[in-house]
């Protein structure tokens, strides 16, 4: 009795899940049919443009999208809509004041006012990006300034969860008659063309100097505070996001002797960094962190510092040479962090591999060589 009652339970739970996971078609002519198996058919822009059905049976049949109104598979629904002379299988991923739509990998958005409309990809150097167009999401929603807030605070990386999340923070606002906007837009527009911005700066450099040209084999790793100041000129271009930088900094002077190769080297190391900078803002991550992407130009003088070298040998004569100037380029990236209405600026920047000629003179000879120099730099910049 207890192995019929089994039984019994089994083909109940088989024949349940069977009919749960059975996908139903409406047809324009107002019949219903339930198909065992429904598989979508894609056109090359990945939308869905047809129906594959198979039966209990194993009957399969191609169905056009003419002669469907709506499908009900795996518990979503999807209805056949026409976008642009089109027609597409659209699934309803929120149905409500704002409705949200996807065929295939393409998403819709759709109200009352501006009806169905494709909410396009961001597409950059003809490579379609991950994310979707801020501009007409904005439109959608431009009765909700909350709706408005995290949409433009996100314009940079509006995926599909920023999408959604969008979506619902509208279809929960109490819609305004009028238009609305995010703080920062108002703020943006208000703003003044140009900002000018004085910092003083503390940090540290990590350099790595070799000397293969004049004793091989001989490099310094070290560490040596950095001092410096920086002027700052915040643009309104790129909505606040692009801005210049004039930077000087100071780097204390570091010795290091050598006695390998038979050769006493010494050197005393100290630079002066001056340059002008481009900097990339991603002002719209929080309202206390901006991180930032930046690229300087310019020199690093070095007159001051001094290298010797000398044979470990009797008599040897001393060579001193005068160390020059040098045109480089360094990277870095950073953030601006935000305490109040105070602002320090905290960066990492690499220096790549530079060359820095070293020359001694007299009377009778001219003697030339140099030696490398690359990097790292951490500091911390107070803005005024």
């Amino acid at each position: 009795m207890k192995k019929t009652i089994l039984i019994y339970l089994i083909l109940c739970s088989t024949y349940g899940f069977a009919q749960n996971n059975s996908s139903t078609i409406t047809f324009k002519d107002g019949s219903k049919k339930q198909f065992d198996k429904v598989s979508f058919e894609y056109n090359t822009e990945d939308f869905i443009v047809g129906l594959k059905t198979k039966t209990a049976n194993n009957d399969k049949t191609d169905i056009s999208l003419n002669d469907v109104v709506s499908l009900r598979k795996n518990n979503v629904n999807y209805k056949t809509r026409q976008y642009k002379k089109s027609l597409y299988l659209l699934e309803e991923v929120s149905k409500s004041t704002l409705s949200l739509y996807k065929s295939g990998k393409n998403y819709f958005l759709e109200n009352e006012e501006y009806g169905l409309k494709e909410i396009p990809r961001v597409v950059i150097d003809e490579k379609t990006l991950n994310r979707f167009d801020y501009a007409t999401l904005s439109v959608f929603v431009n009765k909700c300034q909350e709706a408005q807030e995290l949409a433009y605070n996100k314009n940079q990386s509006i995926s599909i969860s920023v999408l959604k999340d969008v979506v619902e923070t509208f279809n929960t606002c109490n819609l305004s008659e009028d238009t609305q906007f995010a703080t920062n837009i108002i703020e943006l527009a208000n703003a003044p063309s140009e900002i000018i911005e004085i910092g003083v700066n503390i940090g540290y450099s990590f350099l790595n100097t070799t000397f293969d040209d004049l004793s091989p084999g001989v490099s310094n790793n070290y560490g040596t505070p950095v001092i410096g100041a920086q002027v700052y000129f915040n643009t309104n271009m790129l909505e606040k996001r692009l801005g210049f930088i004039i930077l000087v900094d100071y780097s204390l002077p570091k010795k290091f002797n050598s006695s390998e190769n038979l050769i006493h080297l010494k050197s005393e190391l100290s630079y002066i960094t001056g340059m002008i900078g481009t900097r990339y803002t991603f002002n719209n991550i929080s309202k206390t962190f901006s991180p930032y992407i930046g690229f300087n130009g310019g020199f690093i003088f070095n007159s001051m510092s001094s290298v010797s070298v000398q044979d470990a040998v009797f008599g040897a004569q001393l060579i001193n040479f005068d160390s020059t100037n040098k045109l480089a380029y360094n990277l870095g990236i950073g953030s601006y962090i935000h305490f109040g209405k105070q602002k320090i600026d905290f960066n990492l920047t690499y220096q790549p591999e530079n060359k820095f000629e070293v020359v001694s003179t007299d009377n009778l000879s001219r003697i030339e060589g140099y030696y490398k120099m690359s990097g790292f730099q951490l500091k911390a910049t107070y803005v005024f």
